[in-house]
């Protein structure tokens, strides 16, 4: 059985390395048809590129994904069918994304430099304290995700909450297409609606300095966001900073202790513009995110021939950055190459919000780490084959053990 054959988002001993059957896909299949999700995956760099750059023909709106409407599948997990950044076209978009906009412009982001190194500090010094340690739950994930909830001015003490939710919230779209979605995933994501409708009702009485009272008040002339789009931003947002952030840290180790040549290069210079380097390499090497998902609105051609209006797309970012047409010898890991017009943030309207975010979380953390454990492979607690779980979206290790060399 050839590889296209064996093709599946949904198992995860495919996705333990899905990038062969990318390969595959874009020299032999281009527009690679998957019938359990009903979509047509693109890998080849140029397609993927394009769909992202040209919303009018590529929409992310009433995109369908095994049959199943977006809002059918909130729907399906307890989450409330509302309009979000990542399912709206303009001006719909325009709107939810110039409220929040202003809060995540490079110097915004910057000046929470010092936050973000502090908490990376006293949780690299809290983890590396034994000899052996899980790095996903003693890093990773709480740094991004408490500095979301600080921005949010939720309470960070619940951090294990959010975490719990976010991860039920991520793993809620492959939940309701492989049949009866799990009844965590419902609670889960209950739980979720009700803390954040609480949160916003309280800075609508009471605004604070904070992104959920910024989002709850009109402010020069914009509109408060309703309480279902205050909700469905709060979880773009603890996902953005529970699951990308992370899984690109989670990427960067695992490729670091891989590749014993470029964690050398690191070692004998670990700076933030070399830490910055290895997480964009990372970006490239292994995308915390597979794949951006769109509708078209009218026949397009595309490699492999054309494609009807109102077809769903898989644009495997991950893919295009595994193109060797963009970028040469792109199963090597090499922090030192260039890496402009990597995918892994999309590109134009949709463009990540929270990639300056990432990209400062993600090189202050891994010199921190740097600084306490230069040495570090991998526990034998850590199973050899790492758990990425299943996903069409989203990619990073479940839980990776650690030991100091």
């Amino acid at each position: 059985m050839d590889l296209l054959t064996r093709f599946d988002f949904l198992n995860p001993e495919v996705m333990r390395n899905p990038y062969p059957y990318f390969a595959e896909m874009r020299e032999k299949a281009p527009l690679h048809y998957d019938a359990k999700l009903q979509a047509h995956v693109l890998t080849r760099y140029e397609d993927v590129s394009y769909v992202t750059k040209n919303p009018a023909l590529f929409s992310s709106v009433d995109v369908r994904i095994a049959g199943k409407h977006q809002k059918e599948r909130s729907q399906d997990t307890g989450l409330e069918g509302v309009d979000s950044l990542l399912t709206t076209d303009p001006p719909v978009h325009s709107r939810l994304r110039g409220k929040v906009n202003r809060s995540f412009t490079p110097k915004q982001i910057s000046a929470m430099e010092p936050r973000v190194r502090e908490l990376s500090r006293e949780l690299v010094a809290e983890m590396t304290a034994s000899n052996e340690f899980e790095f996903m739950s003693g890093l990773a994930s709480p740094l991004p995700v408490t500095i979301i909830a600080e921005m949010l001015g939720v309470d960070t003490s619940r951090r294990r909450d959010f975490k719990r939710w976010s991860d039920a919230i991520a793993n809620s779209g492959n939940a309701s297409l492989t049949g009866k979605t799990p009844e965590d995933v419902v609670r889960n994501a209950k739980e979720m609606l009700a803390y954040m409708t609480e949160v916003a009702e309280a800075r609508r009485r009471e605004p604070r300095g904070d992104l959920i009272s910024l989002l709850v008040q009109e402010v020069e002339g914009q509109e408060a966001l309703t309480p279902p789009e205050v909700n469905s931003f709060a979880i773009l947002l603890l996902l953005a900073g529970n699951e990308t952030t992370t899984n690109l840290l989670g990427n960067a180790l695992t490729a670091l202790i891989r590749n014993p040549e470029a964690y050398e290069w690191l070692r004998n210079d670990p700076t933030q513009a070399a830490c910055a380097a290895v997480c964009e390499e990372t970006l490239r090497y292994d995308s915390p995110v597979i794949t951006v998902v769109r509708r078209t609105t009218q026949e397009v051609e595309l490699s492999g021939g054309k494609v009807p209006a109102n077809t769903t797309l898989f644009a495997s970012v991950s893919a295009a950055n595994h193109d060797p047409r963009k970028f040469p010898n792109p199963e090597r890991f090499d922090p030192r190459r260039d890496t402009t017009g990597l995918m892994s943030f999309g590109h134009g309207i949709h463009f990540c919000l929270g990639a300056p975010l990432a990209r400062l979380e993600a090189p202050v953390a891994l010199q921190e780490l740097m600084a306490r454990a230069p040495r570090l492979g991998f526990s034998p607690r850590q199973p050899e084959h790492i758990d990425y779980g299943a996903s069409f979206a989203l990619r990073g290790p479940r839980v990776l053990w650690l030991q100091k060399n």
